[in-house]
Parts: structure tokens; sequence; C-alpha cells
């Protein structure tokens, strides 16, 4: 005997309903159930499950920056870089502090990062040579200056040319004697945040952990005693876009480009 199912066993979806589901989906974006390899961008190979996540990922290649700063004219692509922008540009109360140095910061993610400086740790390794780096940006900096040859911005007061807006604009600090960078323990500014660092630790922390084995110099940062040691082999990294001179040093070279191609 065959036995038919139940009127209850089946429900046939109206065309309404479907409609109005379909829509909930879409407004919430909840994750696409079914969809085996999920959404991808037709840009880039990225590939997500929720159209938010892809919505998202294409402000990457739109540049679209929907959430401003009312603070500030500052710009971003996600909500939580701008949560992160407020609590760091303006929020004065610094709640994390270094053990080892007097640094203080906003966020324990930035405490962390820090403290890679006392420890050396570099997580990010250059693919392309035997450079390693703290941040994961600086290693993305890296790479654009030493192994992208296209330098698309250029100077309007000079010669100096470079990959990246961010080195044009630290590049005419120099021209413009803009100092931005302003250490909360002394009355010194600087013009880039690698130059404040680096005299945070050479005039504020007082433990030199590094040593040169090669005499008895000591320092604070590995850096330091890497640049310490072209001293004894002669190594000159920085050479000058303008001629053939190159020198041991960064400062060395600005000091060459101002004084004998700015004339």
């Amino acid at each position: 005997m065959q036995f038919l199912p139940k009127s209850t066993d089946v429900v046939a979806p109206s065309a309404s309903l479907d409609k109005s589901n379909e829509g909930m989906q879409s407004s919430i974006c909840n994750p696409i159930k079914g969809l085996k390899n999920g959404l991808s961008c037709h840009t880039c190979p990225y590939k997500c499950v929720t159209k938010y996540e892809l919505n998202r990922h294409l402000r990457k290649h739109t540049g679209e920056k929907p959430y401003k700063c009312d603070l500030c004219d500052n710009r971003f692509s996600r909500r939580e870089n701008l949560e992160m922008h407020i609590k760091y540009k303006h929020t004065k109360e610094k709640n994390f502090s270094c053990h080892v140095c007097q640094y203080k910061c906003v966020r324990k993610n930035q405490l962390n990062l820090h403290l890679r400086k006392h420890t050396g740790d570099k997580p990010y390794e250059c693919d392309l040579c035997d450079n390693r780096f703290i941040l994961k940006g600086s290693l993305a900096k890296h790479i654009k200056s030493k192994h992208t040859k296209e330098k698309k911005f250029s100077c309007h007061m000079c010669q100096y040319k470079c990959v990246t807006k961010s080195q044009l604009n630290a590049h005419l600090r120099k021209h413009i004697g803009e100092k931005p960078y302003k250490c909360d323990l002394c009355d010194n500014g600087f013009s880039h945040r690698a130059s404040l660092e680096r005299h945070i630790n050479l005039s504020h922390t007082k433990e030199k952990n590094f040593s040169c084995h090669m005499c008895q110099y000591k320092c604070v940062t590995k850096y330091e005693v890497k640049r310490h040691l072209r001293k004894h082999t002669g190594e000159k990294p920085y050479k000058c876009d303008l001629c053939d001179y190159k020198f041991s040093y960064k400062a060395t070279l600005n000091s060459h480009i101002i004084s004998k191609h700015l004339k």
C-alpha cells in the first residue's frame, strides 16, 4: 500500500515570501548558504562569505571612505579604523605603559608593537631580500621603496622622486622645516616618527643592551649597532639618485642632496 505525504509535510513557498526573505538576507548580510565558493571580487582573487565583507573589500579598489571623523577631516574605509583613529588621535588618556621605558599609549596593540623594539622581534620578513621588520606596514613600504622602480611622486622644490605619497610628504618637511612629532618627555620636535623614537631610545632610555663586537661601543637599539658597524665595514647603502655618491647614513645623503643638488 502506498502512503501519500500529509499536506503539512510539504509547504509550497509563495513568491512574496521568497522576495521578503531575499530582501531580509541582503539587508542583514547573512552568510550565503549553499554557495560553496562564497562571493568573489571581480578585480582580484579575494573571496568571502557575506555581501557585507565583499562591499567592505571593494573599497580597497574604489578608494571609498564613508566613515568621516567628526573631530577632523580624516575619512576611513572601515568603521573600526575610524574608532582607532579617534582613540589614538583625539583621546588623551593613555592607559598602557611600557615597563622598559617611559612610552605610553592608548591601545594594548600599540604597546605590543612598541615592545618589539626592546625584544628585537621582527616577524615580517621581505621575500626579496634579508630585511625583517617590526611592522607589516614597514615591510610594505620597504618593498615599494626598495623593490619597486616606478617613482610616481616628485618634489616640486628639488629633483627628489619617490614611490609613495607618504615618502614625498615626509621629504617636504625638509624644505618647510615642519616637525609634527613632539617628544612628551622634553621640548624636542622631529620631522619623522622614526626620528622621535630614536630620540626617546637614545635620550630617555638609559639601558644599553646592544654592543659592538669590534669595539667598546654600546647602544640602546639593534638598529644603532647595525648603523655603527658601517664604520668598521665601510658599507654605504644610501646612494644618491642624482649622482654616483654613496653614503653610510641617510642623514648624510640628505645633507648631500640639499648642499649639492638644491642650489
